[in-house]
């Protein structure tokens, strides 16, 4: 509506201007008026072209007053151009942005969707875990039940066992003093046999069990003890008549630190053993030597050693102690294979008290010589020995030992 009024005001205002001219001009060509010193004719066309001019003017005025775009088409084209040509640019620009940004939603929802999935399955982890806990509470739960019980029976069996300890301790000192007993009556034996011969080689002075382990100063300290037992031993054997020099031992120095050396860097605790060099006359310097063995367990307390099935006429004594005699002669072979130091002049390895042997002949008596005798390990036993020894006697066609 508004374009339409603009085009009648146009026509009007330029029929105006073209019906002032055409009156302008015929008054000029009747009057033959000039203009700037003009003939009529060529005044009459410049009033003509001025009138044209004017219209022209009076349209482009008309329409850049009442019109914005009119007037940007005249004066701005250029401005709009550049405005329009940034436009285009930020909207490229936007455009590719908008792209971007499509393109990293697509990555994040690819992220989401992942991380959705890593959450179920730690989910489901997290449900197997608890699961599994709940498994080993249960689990923990018995097995502190069994713990209980096991430590009410362990309290049951300590008790038991101090009360064996202490028989076993009566029962080690009574066999200590058969043991001095019969070491001091062999040794008389042995001074009537062979005279002055005072040690005899490789004759034991003393031994013991050092600690693994330690400083060589801690470990040389222990074998200054085992010498002053070996200088002990030696003044009970000569008696109160011996002099402060024939107590005296003699170990090269080079021995006893390399002896030192080798126990503080063993894994073993080891045992040590001073031994006579040779044959000594009393009066002779006592010369010896170390011997180091590793430690450790060969027999268990109550270990069945040997057996042996016996068939004998109870009636012949020395049948029957020839037959015992011989099986622990066995037993004393099987003791020293396994590891168990041997007494270096008797050869023997282990410890059997008297009344053990009577009973064993009395059991076989009552079995009628038919019967298997059993040689087991009474009280633990290393290789330091002595192993003692416990015999049984199962009559034949008895089943079962003990």
């Amino acid at each position: 509506m508004y374009g339409l009024f603009l085009i009648m005001v146009l026509v009007v205002v330029g029929g105006a201007i073209a019906f002032i001219g055409d009156r302008l001009g015929s008054k000029v060509g009747k009057k033959k008026l000039t203009i700037f010193g003009l003939r009529p004719k060529h005044t009459s066309v410049l009033v003509t072209i001025l009138t044209g001019i004017s219209i022209t003017t009076m349209t482009l005025a008309v329409m850049t007053t009442v019109s914005d775009n009119v007037r940007t088409a005249l004066f701005g084209m250029e401005q709009l151009r550049q405005t329009m040509a940034e436009t285009e640019n930020r909207l490229a620009y936007a455009s590719k942005e908008l792209e971007n940004s499509k393109a990293e939603q697509a990555k994040t929802d690819a992220t989401l969707a992942q991380t959705r999935k890593d959450l179920d399955q730690l989910m489901e982890q997290r449900r197997e875990l608890e699961q599994r806990a709940d498994e080993l509470q249960r689990g923990n739960d018995a097995l502190e039940a069994a713990k209980a019980e096991l430590m009410a029976e362990n309290n049951n069996l300590a008790s038991q066992n101090q009360g064996l300890a202490d028989d076993n301790a009566k029962l080690v000192n009574d066999n200590k003093q058969l043991e001095d007993r019969n070491d001091y009556l062999t040794t008389g034996i042995q001074i009537m046999r062979e005279g002055d011969i005072t040690f005899r080689a490789g004759e034991v002075l003393s031994g013991g069990v050092v600690k693994c382990g330690r400083s060589t100063e801690d470990t040389m300290n222990d074998l200054s003890v085992l010498t002053d037992m070996a200088r002990e031993n030696i003044a009970h054997r000569l008696g109160d008549k011996a002099t402060e020099q024939e107590k005296q031992i003699w170990i090269l120095q080079s021995d006893y630190e390399q002896a030192a050396q080798i126990i503080s860097e063993s894994q073993d605790d080891m045992i040590v053993r001073i031994v006579s060099i040779g044959n000594l006359v009393r009066g002779e310097d006592v010369r010896t030597v170390l011997q180091l063995y590793r430690n450790k367990r060969v027999f268990n307390d109550g270990e069945l050693i040997a057996t042996k099935r016996l068939h004998v006429n109870v009636n012949n004594e020395e049948e029957v102690d020839a037959e015992i005699t011989s099986f622990l002669q066995e037993v004393n072979g099987i003791a020293t294979q396994k590891g168990v130091l041997p007494d270096p002049i008797s050869g023997n390895v282990g410890i059997i008290e008297g009344e053990e042997i009577y009973n064993t002949i009395n059991d076989l008596r009552a079995a009628r010589g038919n019967a298997t005798i059993y040689a087991y390990a009474k009280g633990a036993c290393e290789v330091f020995g002595p192993l003692r020894v416990r015999l049984k006697i199962i009559a034949s066609g008895v089943i079962g030992a003990f």
